[in-house]
């Protein structure tokens, strides 16, 4: 269950409300909470998780909706996480490597979901 947890945050970029770019839900509390941290290993996320009682309520309203996302992911891809990737090792990326390798193989369900947490990421990246 732990690498699944590990494959939703990646999916999901767990705190995608802690992106480098775009103009996103978050993007001016991560300039105002996380200014001069530097991205990468998951620095900036760390950054607004620790600050999360100062997120605006339009932030919050973000996280909020990818928690359910990554929810919805879960259920649909754990399936698949077991089948494909379960004698993997979780961290640095190694779990959504092997997703993304069994692509065509996986689940309708898990590739539904995925492509629904890739489209609510995009739009919010761009401020929609």
């Amino acid at each position: 269950m732990e690498k699944f947890i590990v494959v939703c945050a990646l999916v999901l970029g767990f705190a995608s409300f802690a992106q480098a770019e775009g103009n996103g839900p978050c993007a001016k509390d991560r300039e105002t909470l996380c200014a001069g941290i530097e991205p990468g290993g998951g620095a900036i996320a760390k950054c607004m998780k620790e600050n999360k009682e100062k997120l605006s309520a339009e932030c919050k309203a973000h996280v909020e909706a990818m928690k359910g996302q990554h929810k919805e992911v879960k259920e649909a891809c754990h399936d698949d996480v077991e089948k494909f990737c379960a004698d993997v090792k979780p961290g640095k990326g190694r779990i959504m490597k092997c997703m993304k390798e069994h692509k065509e193989e996986l689940s309708a369900a898990c590739k539904e979901e995925v492509a629904s947490a890739k489209e609510m990421r995009k739009k919010a990246r761009k401020g929609n």
